[in-house]
């Protein structure tokens, strides 16, 4: 009976990381705004209104008053409104709501604290990769049961209890690194964003 419970573990844990390769892709495509919670899709709504208004010739104290109670005084509020001012929020709008927190704290502030290079592409290979990985440890404790590994460098494959705890330990690390890779792509984004508002400010002072 425990035998059977073992591979039964075995087959959820290929599942868990084929769906997880399934499941960055989807969250970087289509749900980043899933990933908020309800305190910040509601400052989201708010900046999002408000910064329309103040595009639109209106009155732009009203987000900046926002902009320095959900950012902190010291956030500089052109640049918040540069990221509200792209079509899709989630190019900057959603990154900055996420990491208000550190935001506000004044360490993400600064252009020294924030990553220069997108990882975004190694992050996915790393998830793909464990996914391979697991599928192979799975085809493993099957392979073994008519073919077992003599080698003494490859008996641990002939155990489908070993195997299922390192299913289970790429499962975990391919959750870590999904979660380190919203994490810092986010602060990748909000670096790109203060470099352009940057840019911006030392155009317009050239050109006055």
């Amino acid at each position: 009976m425990l035998t059977v419970f073992i591979y039964f573990m075995i087959f959820v844990g290929v599942t868990a990381a084929l769906y997880q390769v399934y499941e960055v892709n989807y969250n970087i495509n289509f749900a980043n705004d899933l990933k908020l919670s309800d305190a910040d899709k509601a400052h989201l709504d708010e900046l999002s209104q408000k910064a329309e208004m103040a595009n639109a010739g209106g009155d732009a104290s009203a987000f900046e008053q926002a902009v320095a109670r959900i950012f902190g005084p010291a956030f500089d509020p052109h640049i918040a409104l540069r990221a509200f001012s792209e079509e899709k929020l989630s190019t900057y709008a959603i990154p900055l709501v996420r990491r208000r927190k550190r935001l506000e704290k004044g360490r993400e502030a600064s252009l020294r604290h924030l990553p220069t290079r997108d990882i975004r592409v190694l992050m996915i290979s790393l998830v793909i990769v464990n996914s391979m990985l697991a599928q192979f440890l799975g085809g493993m404790s099957i392979y073994t049961l008519l073919y077992p590994a003599t080698s003494p460098a490859f008996t641990w494959l002939n155990s489908p209890a070993i195997l299922m705890l390192l299913t289970f330990v790429l499962v975990a690390i391919s959750h870590g690194i999904s979660r380190f890779d919203m994490y810092r792509h986010d602060l990748y984004q909000i670096g790109v964003l203060m470099r352009q508002t940057a840019q911006d400010h030392h155009l317009q002072g050239q050109g006055a």
